[in-house]
Protein backbone atom coordinates (compact mmCIF):
# COMPACT_ATOMS: atom_id res chain seq x y z
CA UNK A 1 0.00 0.00 0.00
CA UNK A 2 1.43 3.40 -1.03
CA UNK A 3 1.80 6.08 1.59
CA UNK A 4 0.24 9.45 0.86
CA UNK A 5 2.92 12.13 1.17
CA UNK A 6 1.66 15.67 1.31
CA UNK A 7 3.61 18.81 0.51
CA UNK A 8 4.11 20.82 3.76
CA UNK A 9 2.81 23.96 2.02
CA UNK A 10 -0.36 22.12 1.09
CA UNK A 11 -0.86 21.11 4.72
CA UNK A 12 -0.44 24.74 5.83
CA UNK A 13 -2.95 25.86 3.18
CA UNK A 14 -5.52 23.33 4.36
CA UNK A 15 -5.06 24.42 7.98
CA UNK A 16 -5.46 28.08 7.01
CA UNK A 17 -8.63 27.36 5.07
CA UNK A 18 -10.00 25.39 7.98
CA UNK A 19 -9.18 28.25 10.33
CA UNK A 20 -11.61 30.38 8.30
CA UNK A 21 -14.05 27.83 6.94
CA UNK A 22 -14.27 25.32 9.81
CA UNK A 23 -14.20 27.97 12.51
CA UNK A 24 -16.90 29.86 10.64
CA UNK A 25 -19.07 26.72 10.40
CA UNK A 26 -18.72 26.04 14.13
CA UNK A 27 -19.72 29.59 15.07
CA UNK A 28 -22.53 29.56 12.52
CA UNK A 29 -24.04 26.57 14.31
CA UNK A 30 -23.54 28.19 17.72
CA UNK A 31 -24.97 31.63 17.01
CA UNK A 32 -26.27 33.38 13.92
CA UNK A 33 -24.22 36.45 13.05
CA UNK A 34 -25.89 39.81 12.63
CA UNK A 35 -25.67 41.49 9.24
CA UNK A 36 -25.16 45.22 8.76
CA UNK A 37 -25.38 46.21 5.11
CA UNK A 38 -24.45 49.82 4.33
CA UNK A 39 -25.39 51.21 0.92
CA UNK A 40 -24.30 54.67 -0.16
CA UNK A 41 -25.83 56.63 -3.00
CA UNK A 42 -23.75 57.68 -6.03
CA UNK A 43 -20.45 57.54 -4.14
CA UNK A 44 -17.52 57.91 -6.50
CA UNK A 45 -14.90 55.16 -6.80
CA UNK A 46 -12.24 57.76 -6.02
CA UNK A 47 -14.17 59.12 -3.01
CA UNK A 48 -12.93 56.45 -0.59
CA UNK A 49 -9.34 57.16 0.39
CA UNK A 50 -8.37 53.48 0.70
CA UNK A 51 -8.93 53.27 -3.05
CA UNK A 52 -6.42 56.07 -3.58
CA UNK A 53 -8.47 58.00 -6.09
CA UNK A 54 -8.84 61.66 -5.18
CA UNK A 55 -6.21 63.62 -3.24
CA UNK A 56 -8.80 65.77 -1.43
CA UNK A 57 -10.61 62.82 0.16
CA UNK A 58 -10.08 61.42 3.65
CA UNK A 59 -12.44 58.65 4.78
CA UNK A 60 -10.80 57.27 7.94
CA UNK A 61 -13.81 55.26 9.09
CA UNK A 62 -14.35 53.63 5.71
CA UNK A 63 -10.62 52.92 5.56
CA UNK A 64 -10.81 51.27 8.99
CA UNK A 65 -13.68 49.11 7.80
CA UNK A 66 -11.67 48.08 4.75
CA UNK A 67 -8.71 47.15 6.97
CA UNK A 68 -10.96 44.79 8.94
CA UNK A 69 -12.07 42.78 5.92
CA UNK A 70 -11.75 42.38 2.17
CA UNK A 71 -11.67 45.38 -0.16
CA UNK A 72 -12.69 44.54 -3.72
CA UNK A 73 -11.03 46.59 -6.45
CA UNK A 74 -12.96 45.07 -9.38
CA UNK A 75 -16.48 45.13 -7.95
CA UNK A 76 -19.41 45.95 -10.20
CA UNK A 77 -23.08 46.75 -9.90
CA UNK A 78 -25.56 45.55 -12.51
CA UNK A 79 -26.61 49.00 -13.72
CA UNK A 80 -25.30 52.55 -13.81
CA UNK A 81 -28.31 54.00 -11.94
CA UNK A 82 -29.85 53.40 -8.53
CA UNK A 83 -33.12 51.51 -8.73
CA UNK A 84 -32.20 48.62 -11.08
CA UNK A 85 -28.84 48.20 -9.34
CA UNK A 86 -30.45 47.97 -5.90
CA UNK A 87 -32.95 45.36 -7.09
CA UNK A 88 -30.21 43.11 -8.45
CA UNK A 89 -28.23 43.56 -5.24
CA UNK A 90 -31.15 42.42 -3.09
CA UNK A 91 -32.06 39.40 -5.25
CA UNK A 92 -28.76 38.12 -6.66
CA UNK A 93 -30.30 38.33 -10.12
CA UNK A 94 -29.90 40.61 -13.13
CA UNK A 95 -32.85 43.00 -13.17
CA UNK A 96 -33.09 42.54 -16.95
CA UNK A 97 -34.57 39.10 -16.21
CA UNK A 98 -37.86 40.82 -15.42
CA UNK A 99 -37.54 43.44 -18.12
CA UNK A 100 -35.96 46.32 -16.23
CA UNK A 101 -33.49 48.41 -18.20
CA UNK A 102 -34.04 51.89 -16.86
CA UNK A 103 -35.63 54.02 -14.16
CA UNK A 104 -39.28 53.43 -13.37
CA UNK A 105 -38.39 49.88 -12.31
CA UNK A 106 -40.61 47.52 -10.36
CA UNK A 107 -40.19 44.37 -8.33
CA UNK A 108 -42.35 41.52 -9.63
CA UNK A 109 -44.21 39.77 -6.84
CA UNK A 110 -42.38 36.56 -7.74
CA UNK A 111 -38.90 37.92 -6.96
CA UNK A 112 -37.36 36.74 -3.68
CA UNK A 113 -35.20 39.18 -1.73
CA UNK A 114 -32.43 38.73 0.79
CA UNK A 115 -34.64 40.26 3.48
CA UNK A 116 -37.40 37.71 2.80
CA UNK A 117 -34.93 34.86 3.04
CA UNK A 118 -33.39 36.08 6.27
CA UNK A 119 -36.74 36.80 7.90
CA UNK A 120 -37.85 33.24 7.07
CA UNK A 121 -34.72 31.99 8.85
CA UNK A 122 -35.15 33.71 12.17
CA UNK A 123 -33.76 37.21 11.56
CA UNK A 124 -35.24 40.52 12.53
CA UNK A 125 -35.05 42.59 9.34
CA UNK A 126 -34.84 46.38 9.18
CA UNK A 127 -34.20 49.02 6.56
CA UNK A 128 -33.40 52.64 7.37
CA UNK A 129 -32.97 55.38 4.77
CA UNK A 130 -33.64 55.62 1.07
CA UNK A 131 -35.61 52.93 -0.69
CA UNK A 132 -35.82 52.97 -4.47
CA UNK A 133 -37.42 49.70 -5.51
CA UNK A 134 -40.29 51.10 -7.49
CA UNK A 135 -42.40 54.24 -7.77
CA UNK A 136 -43.54 56.33 -4.81
CA UNK A 137 -46.68 54.50 -3.71
CA UNK A 138 -46.69 53.94 0.05
CA UNK A 139 -47.33 50.60 1.78
CA UNK A 140 -48.83 47.72 -0.19
CA UNK A 141 -46.71 47.93 -3.33
CA UNK A 142 -44.00 45.29 -3.88
CA UNK A 143 -41.44 48.09 -3.98
CA UNK A 144 -42.25 49.16 -0.42
CA UNK A 145 -39.83 47.53 2.07
CA UNK A 146 -42.52 45.86 4.17
CA UNK A 147 -43.67 44.08 1.00
CA UNK A 148 -40.28 42.53 0.28
CA UNK A 149 -39.15 41.19 3.62
CA UNK A 150 -38.43 44.02 6.04
CA UNK A 151 -40.15 43.92 9.42
CA UNK A 152 -39.18 47.52 10.05
CA UNK A 153 -38.74 50.47 7.70
CA UNK A 154 -37.88 54.05 8.45
CA UNK A 155 -37.15 56.15 5.41
CA UNK A 156 -38.40 57.61 2.17
CA UNK A 157 -39.30 56.19 -1.21
CA UNK A 158 -38.06 57.44 -4.55
CA UNK A 159 -34.76 58.26 -6.16
CA UNK A 160 -33.98 61.51 -4.34
CA UNK A 161 -34.25 62.41 -0.67
CA UNK A 162 -34.13 66.04 0.38
CA UNK A 163 -31.37 66.56 2.95
CA UNK A 164 -33.31 69.10 5.04
CA UNK A 165 -37.08 69.25 4.36
CA UNK A 166 -38.79 66.34 6.10
CA UNK A 167 -42.30 67.56 6.96
CA UNK A 168 -45.65 67.17 5.24
CA UNK A 169 -46.04 70.95 5.23
CA UNK A 170 -42.83 71.27 3.23
CA UNK A 171 -44.68 69.82 0.23
CA UNK A 172 -47.15 72.71 0.14
CA UNK A 173 -47.11 74.51 -3.19
CA UNK A 174 -45.44 71.64 -5.04
CA UNK A 175 -47.15 69.27 -7.44
CA UNK A 176 -46.95 65.65 -6.30
CA UNK A 177 -44.60 64.83 -9.16
CA UNK A 178 -42.26 67.67 -8.29
CA UNK A 179 -42.24 67.01 -4.53
CA UNK A 180 -41.52 63.32 -5.17
CA UNK A 181 -38.77 64.17 -7.62
CA UNK A 182 -37.12 66.38 -5.00
CA UNK A 183 -37.73 63.93 -2.15
CA UNK A 184 -39.46 66.53 0.02
CA UNK A 185 -41.70 65.46 2.88
CA UNK A 186 -42.07 63.19 5.89
CA UNK A 187 -40.44 59.84 6.55
CA UNK A 188 -42.29 56.55 6.63
CA UNK A 189 -42.15 54.86 10.03
CA UNK A 190 -43.47 51.50 8.87
CA UNK A 191 -46.96 52.40 7.59
CA UNK A 192 -47.19 55.83 9.25
CA UNK A 193 -45.71 59.09 7.97
CA UNK A 194 -43.86 61.20 10.52
CA UNK A 195 -42.44 64.71 10.34
CA UNK A 196 -38.79 65.01 11.22
CA UNK A 197 -36.30 67.82 11.72
CA UNK A 198 -32.61 67.77 10.96
CA UNK A 199 -30.09 66.62 8.39
CA UNK A 200 -30.93 63.33 6.67
CA UNK A 201 -27.61 61.57 7.35
CA UNK A 202 -27.97 62.30 11.07
CA UNK A 203 -31.57 61.07 11.08
CA UNK A 204 -30.67 57.85 9.29
CA UNK A 205 -27.76 57.26 11.68
CA UNK A 206 -29.87 57.86 14.80
CA UNK A 207 -32.60 55.47 13.68
CA UNK A 208 -29.99 52.84 12.75
CA UNK A 209 -28.29 53.08 16.14
CA UNK A 210 -31.68 52.73 17.80
CA UNK A 211 -32.43 49.63 15.72
CA UNK A 212 -29.17 47.99 16.78
CA UNK A 213 -29.90 48.84 20.39
CA UNK A 214 -33.41 47.39 20.17
CA UNK A 215 -32.31 44.14 18.52
CA UNK A 216 -28.85 43.51 19.97
CA UNK A 217 -30.01 40.37 21.75
CA UNK A 218 -31.37 38.64 18.64
CA UNK A 219 -29.98 38.06 15.15
CA UNK A 220 -30.73 41.04 12.94
CA UNK A 221 -30.29 42.13 9.35
CA UNK A 222 -30.10 45.92 9.14
CA UNK A 223 -29.79 47.63 5.76
CA UNK A 224 -28.70 51.23 6.20
CA UNK A 225 -29.30 53.05 2.93
CA UNK A 226 -27.92 56.58 3.11
CA UNK A 227 -29.09 59.16 0.59
CA UNK A 228 -25.62 60.73 0.76
CA UNK A 229 -23.95 61.59 -1.54
CA UNK A 230 -26.82 61.85 -4.03
CA UNK A 231 -27.94 65.24 -5.30
CA UNK A 232 -28.95 67.86 -4.24
CA UNK A 233 -25.63 68.35 -2.50
CA UNK A 234 -26.03 72.13 -2.38
CA UNK A 235 -28.29 71.51 0.65
CA UNK A 236 -26.33 71.95 3.87
CA UNK A 237 -27.68 73.02 7.29
CA UNK A 238 -27.42 76.80 7.77
CA UNK A 239 -25.17 76.57 10.81
CA UNK A 240 -22.67 74.43 8.90
CA UNK A 241 -22.72 76.78 5.91
CA UNK A 242 -21.69 79.58 8.26
CA UNK A 243 -18.83 77.49 9.65
CA UNK A 244 -17.72 76.69 6.11
CA UNK A 245 -17.94 80.32 5.07
CA UNK A 246 -20.03 79.66 1.97
CA UNK A 247 -23.41 80.95 0.89
CA UNK A 248 -26.71 79.13 0.83
CA UNK A 249 -27.94 78.05 -2.60
CA UNK A 250 -31.67 78.58 -3.01
CA UNK A 251 -33.93 75.55 -3.42
CA UNK A 252 -36.54 75.48 -6.16
CA UNK A 253 -39.50 77.75 -5.51
CA UNK A 254 -42.56 76.18 -7.18
CA UNK A 255 -44.25 79.57 -7.40
CA UNK A 256 -41.72 80.64 -10.03
CA UNK A 257 -42.85 78.37 -12.82
CA UNK A 258 -43.73 74.99 -14.28
CA UNK A 259 -41.69 71.88 -15.11
CA UNK A 260 -39.56 73.63 -17.75
CA UNK A 261 -38.61 76.35 -15.31
CA UNK A 262 -37.86 73.65 -12.75
CA UNK A 263 -35.49 71.96 -15.20
CA UNK A 264 -33.84 75.33 -15.80
CA UNK A 265 -33.25 75.71 -12.06
CA UNK A 266 -32.05 72.10 -11.90
CA UNK A 267 -29.40 72.56 -14.60
CA UNK A 268 -28.21 75.83 -13.08
CA UNK A 269 -27.95 74.29 -9.60
CA UNK A 270 -26.23 70.93 -10.15
CA UNK A 271 -22.69 70.42 -11.46
CA UNK A 272 -20.91 72.03 -13.12
CA UNK A 273 -22.87 75.11 -11.97
CA UNK A 274 -22.93 74.66 -8.18
CA UNK A 275 -20.91 77.28 -6.30
CA UNK A 276 -18.19 75.53 -4.26
CA UNK A 277 -19.58 72.28 -5.67
CA UNK A 278 -16.76 69.96 -4.68
CA UNK A 279 -16.57 71.49 -1.20
CA UNK A 280 -20.27 70.84 -0.69
CA UNK A 281 -19.95 67.27 -1.92
CA UNK A 282 -17.08 66.62 0.50
CA UNK A 283 -19.19 67.97 3.37
CA UNK A 284 -21.75 65.23 2.76
CA UNK A 285 -19.05 62.61 2.21
CA UNK A 286 -17.34 63.49 5.50
CA UNK A 287 -20.64 63.35 7.39
CA UNK A 288 -21.33 59.99 5.76
CA UNK A 289 -17.92 58.64 6.78
CA UNK A 290 -18.45 59.81 10.37
CA UNK A 291 -21.85 58.10 10.46
CA UNK A 292 -20.30 54.82 9.30
CA UNK A 293 -17.72 55.21 12.06
CA UNK A 294 -20.51 55.69 14.60
CA UNK A 295 -22.18 52.47 13.44
CA UNK A 296 -18.91 50.61 13.92
CA UNK A 297 -18.44 52.12 17.38
CA UNK A 298 -21.96 51.03 18.34
CA UNK A 299 -21.14 47.43 17.42
CA UNK A 300 -17.99 47.63 19.57
CA UNK A 301 -19.85 49.16 22.52
CA UNK A 302 -22.44 46.39 22.42
CA UNK A 303 -19.71 43.73 21.95
CA UNK A 304 -21.25 42.76 18.63
CA UNK A 305 -18.27 43.34 16.32
CA UNK A 306 -17.14 39.73 16.10
CA UNK A 307 -20.69 38.53 15.63
CA UNK A 308 -21.65 40.99 12.88
CA UNK A 309 -20.96 40.75 9.17
CA UNK A 310 -20.55 44.26 7.76
CA UNK A 311 -21.03 44.93 4.06
CA UNK A 312 -20.39 48.27 2.39
CA UNK A 313 -21.16 49.19 -1.22
CA UNK A 314 -22.20 52.12 -3.40
CA UNK A 315 -25.23 51.58 -5.62
CA UNK A 316 -23.48 52.91 -8.75
CA UNK A 317 -20.70 55.26 -9.80
CA UNK A 318 -20.33 58.87 -8.75
CA UNK A 319 -22.47 61.48 -10.47
CA UNK A 320 -21.13 64.43 -12.48
CA UNK A 321 -24.06 66.44 -11.14
CA UNK A 322 -22.67 66.34 -7.58
CA UNK A 323 -18.91 66.70 -8.22
CA UNK A 324 -18.24 63.08 -7.28
CA UNK A 325 -14.82 61.76 -8.28
CA UNK A 326 -14.35 58.38 -9.96
CA UNK A 327 -10.59 58.68 -10.49
CA UNK A 328 -8.86 56.76 -12.06
CA UNK A 329 -11.94 55.47 -13.85
CA UNK A 330 -13.48 56.98 -16.97
CA UNK A 331 -17.13 58.02 -16.95
CA UNK A 332 -19.75 58.34 -14.26
CA UNK A 333 -23.23 57.42 -13.12
CA UNK A 334 -25.74 57.03 -16.01
CA UNK A 335 -23.26 55.50 -18.49
CA UNK A 336 -21.48 52.16 -18.85
CA UNK A 337 -17.88 53.26 -18.70
CA UNK A 338 -16.07 51.97 -15.60
CA UNK A 339 -16.90 55.07 -13.58
CA UNK A 340 -20.60 54.28 -13.88
CA UNK A 341 -20.57 50.62 -12.87
CA UNK A 342 -17.38 49.83 -10.90
CA UNK A 343 -17.90 50.67 -7.22
CA UNK A 344 -16.19 50.50 -3.82
CA UNK A 345 -17.17 47.27 -2.02
CA UNK A 346 -16.03 45.87 1.35
CA UNK A 347 -16.99 42.71 3.24
CA UNK A 348 -15.89 42.32 6.85
CA UNK A 349 -16.36 39.77 9.64
CA UNK A 350 -13.54 40.21 12.17
CA UNK A 351 -12.17 36.98 13.57
CA UNK A 352 -13.82 34.89 10.87
CA UNK A 353 -12.79 36.20 7.45
CA UNK A 354 -9.41 37.48 6.22
CA UNK A 355 -8.57 41.01 7.37
CA UNK A 356 -6.68 43.65 5.42
CA UNK A 357 -7.33 41.65 2.27
CA UNK A 358 -7.36 43.24 -1.21
CA UNK A 359 -9.15 41.15 -3.83
CA UNK A 360 -8.63 42.18 -7.44
CA UNK A 361 -10.63 39.62 -9.42
CA UNK A 362 -14.06 40.38 -10.88
CA UNK A 363 -16.98 40.35 -8.44
CA UNK A 364 -20.54 41.67 -8.50
CA UNK A 365 -22.97 43.22 -6.02
CA UNK A 366 -25.21 40.29 -6.93
CA UNK A 367 -22.73 38.04 -5.10
CA UNK A 368 -23.93 39.34 -1.72
CA UNK A 369 -27.10 37.23 -1.93
CA UNK A 370 -25.53 33.75 -2.42
CA UNK A 371 -22.52 34.54 -0.19
CA UNK A 372 -24.71 35.27 2.83
CA UNK A 373 -26.83 32.21 2.13
CA UNK A 374 -23.73 30.02 2.26
CA UNK A 375 -22.30 31.64 5.38
CA UNK A 376 -25.60 31.25 7.23
CA UNK A 377 -26.40 27.78 5.91
CA UNK A 378 -29.62 28.95 4.25
CA UNK A 379 -30.94 27.06 1.26
CA UNK A 380 -31.00 29.12 -1.93
CA UNK A 381 -34.33 29.73 -3.66
CA UNK A 382 -35.12 27.75 -6.78
CA UNK A 383 -34.22 30.53 -9.18
CA UNK A 384 -31.49 31.18 -11.71
CA UNK A 385 -28.99 33.27 -9.75
CA UNK A 386 -26.43 35.51 -11.42
CA UNK A 387 -24.37 36.08 -8.26
CA UNK A 388 -21.65 33.76 -6.93
CA UNK A 389 -20.69 32.71 -3.41
CA UNK A 390 -17.52 34.73 -2.74
CA UNK A 391 -16.37 32.92 0.40
CA UNK A 392 -14.15 30.31 -1.31
CA UNK A 393 -12.52 33.09 -3.32
CA UNK A 394 -11.66 35.49 -0.50
CA UNK A 395 -10.27 32.65 1.65
CA UNK A 396 -8.09 31.41 -1.23
CA UNK A 397 -9.77 28.03 -1.56
CA UNK A 398 -10.78 28.88 -5.13
CA UNK A 399 -8.18 30.69 -7.25
CA UNK A 400 -10.45 31.17 -10.27
CA UNK A 401 -12.15 34.37 -11.34
CA UNK A 402 -15.65 34.51 -9.77
CA UNK A 403 -17.03 36.09 -12.95
CA UNK A 404 -15.26 35.38 -16.20
CA UNK A 405 -18.16 37.18 -17.91
CA UNK A 406 -20.33 40.11 -16.80
CA UNK A 407 -22.96 41.97 -18.84
CA UNK A 408 -24.60 45.39 -18.69
CA UNK A 409 -27.29 47.20 -20.62
CA UNK A 410 -27.76 50.94 -20.89
CA UNK A 411 -31.07 52.76 -20.79
CA UNK A 412 -31.77 51.40 -24.29
CA UNK A 413 -29.77 48.82 -26.23
CA UNK A 414 -29.84 51.01 -29.32
CA UNK A 415 -30.02 54.76 -29.11
CA UNK A 416 -30.82 57.20 -31.82
CA UNK A 417 -29.17 60.60 -31.35
CA UNK A 418 -31.55 62.77 -29.39
CA UNK A 419 -32.99 65.70 -31.34
CA UNK A 420 -34.35 68.78 -29.57
CA UNK A 421 -36.32 71.65 -31.07
CA UNK A 422 -33.97 73.90 -29.14
CA UNK A 423 -30.54 72.37 -28.39
CA UNK A 424 -30.16 74.84 -25.53
CA UNK A 425 -33.57 74.16 -23.97
CA UNK A 426 -33.73 73.16 -20.30
CA UNK A 427 -34.53 69.55 -21.26
CA UNK A 428 -31.61 69.36 -23.69
CA UNK A 429 -29.24 70.86 -21.14
CA UNK A 430 -30.62 68.54 -18.44
CA UNK A 431 -29.97 65.46 -20.58
CA UNK A 432 -26.43 66.58 -21.35
CA UNK A 433 -25.61 66.41 -17.65
CA UNK A 434 -25.59 62.61 -18.04
CA UNK A 435 -22.12 63.32 -19.44
CA UNK A 436 -22.06 60.53 -22.02
CA UNK A 437 -23.96 57.91 -23.99
CA UNK A 438 -26.35 56.10 -21.63
CA UNK A 439 -27.50 53.67 -24.31
CA UNK A 440 -25.89 50.56 -25.76
CA UNK A 441 -24.35 47.80 -23.68
CA UNK A 442 -21.07 46.47 -22.27
CA UNK A 443 -19.38 43.12 -21.64
CA UNK A 444 -16.45 42.23 -19.42
CA UNK A 445 -14.58 39.01 -20.33
CA UNK A 446 -11.63 38.29 -18.06
CA UNK A 447 -9.64 41.57 -18.25
CA UNK A 448 -11.23 42.72 -21.51
CA UNK A 449 -14.18 45.08 -21.84
CA UNK A 450 -16.26 45.64 -24.95
CA UNK A 451 -18.40 48.76 -24.97
CA UNK A 452 -21.07 49.27 -27.61
CA UNK A 453 -22.07 52.93 -27.92
CA UNK A 454 -25.71 52.83 -28.97
CA UNK A 455 -26.06 56.29 -30.45
CA UNK A 456 -22.94 56.17 -32.61
CA UNK A 457 -23.13 52.41 -33.35
CA UNK A 458 -19.47 52.16 -32.35
CA UNK A 459 -17.58 49.30 -30.65
CA UNK A 460 -14.70 49.99 -28.27
CA UNK A 461 -12.40 47.36 -26.72
CA UNK A 462 -10.18 47.94 -23.69
CA UNK A 463 -7.68 45.88 -21.73
CA UNK A 464 -8.66 46.92 -18.20
CA UNK A 465 -5.64 45.34 -16.57
CA UNK A 466 -3.36 47.69 -18.50
CA UNK A 467 -5.78 50.55 -19.19
CA UNK A 468 -8.26 50.97 -16.34
CA UNK A 469 -9.08 54.48 -17.57
CA UNK A 470 -10.35 53.16 -20.94
CA UNK A 471 -8.14 55.42 -23.02
CA UNK A 472 -6.78 53.06 -25.69
CA UNK A 473 -9.41 51.49 -27.92
CA UNK A 474 -7.98 48.17 -29.17
CA UNK A 475 -10.98 47.01 -31.21
CA UNK A 476 -9.13 47.35 -34.54
CA UNK A 477 -6.25 45.18 -33.27
CA UNK A 478 -8.49 42.37 -31.95
CA UNK A 479 -11.45 41.88 -34.33
CA UNK A 480 -11.87 38.21 -33.38
CA UNK A 481 -12.17 39.08 -29.68
CA UNK A 482 -14.70 41.80 -30.49
CA UNK A 483 -16.75 39.28 -32.48
CA UNK A 484 -16.58 36.71 -29.66
CA UNK A 485 -17.67 39.16 -26.99
CA UNK A 486 -20.41 40.60 -29.19
CA UNK A 487 -21.80 37.14 -29.87
CA UNK A 488 -21.70 36.21 -26.19
CA UNK A 489 -23.61 39.38 -25.25
CA UNK A 490 -26.46 38.56 -27.62
CA UNK A 491 -26.53 34.94 -26.42
CA UNK A 492 -26.84 36.21 -22.87
CA UNK A 493 -29.52 38.71 -23.78
CA UNK A 494 -31.54 36.14 -25.72
CA UNK A 495 -31.46 33.93 -22.63
CA UNK A 496 -32.57 36.85 -20.43
CA UNK A 497 -35.46 37.71 -22.75
CA UNK A 498 -36.88 34.19 -22.39
CA UNK A 499 -37.69 35.08 -18.79
CA UNK A 500 -39.75 38.14 -19.72
CA UNK A 501 -42.87 36.13 -20.52
CA UNK A 502 -42.91 34.93 -16.91
CA UNK A 503 -43.34 38.43 -15.52
CA UNK A 504 -46.16 40.90 -15.59
CA UNK A 505 -45.08 44.16 -14.06
CA UNK A 506 -47.52 46.80 -12.83
CA UNK A 507 -47.40 50.00 -14.80
CA UNK A 508 -44.97 52.37 -13.22
CA UNK A 509 -43.92 55.97 -13.17
CA UNK A 510 -40.61 57.09 -11.74
CA UNK A 511 -42.47 59.74 -9.75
Amino acid sequence: MKKLIMNPLAIVSILLLCSYGCQSSQKKQAQKPNILMIVTDDQGYGDFSAYGGSADVQTPHLDALASQGTRFTNAYVSMSVCSPSRMAMLTGRQQQRWGVYNYGANFPDSEITLAEQLRANGYQTGMVGKTHYGPVTGPGHKGFPSSHGFDYFFGKEGGTMDYIRHKAADRNGYTTKMANHLGIGPFWDNDQQVDMEGYSTDIILDKSLQYINDHKNEPFFLMVSFNAVHLFTHQIPDEDLKLMGIDKVADWDPATGDWDEYLEWYVNTVGPNTPEGRQRYLYHLNKLDAAIGALGNKLKEEKLSENTIVLFISDNGGSPRTYAENTPLKGNKYILEEGGIRVPFVMSWPGHWPEGNIYDKTVSAMDIFPTLHDVLGIELPQKQLDGKNLLPYITGENQDNPHEWLFWTGFHLKGEPLVYDDPNSPLARHDRTYNGDNTGWAVRYKNWKLRYQGRSDKYELYNLQEDVSEIHDLSAQHPDLVAKMKQRFFEWHDEIKKDHKNYKLPESSEF
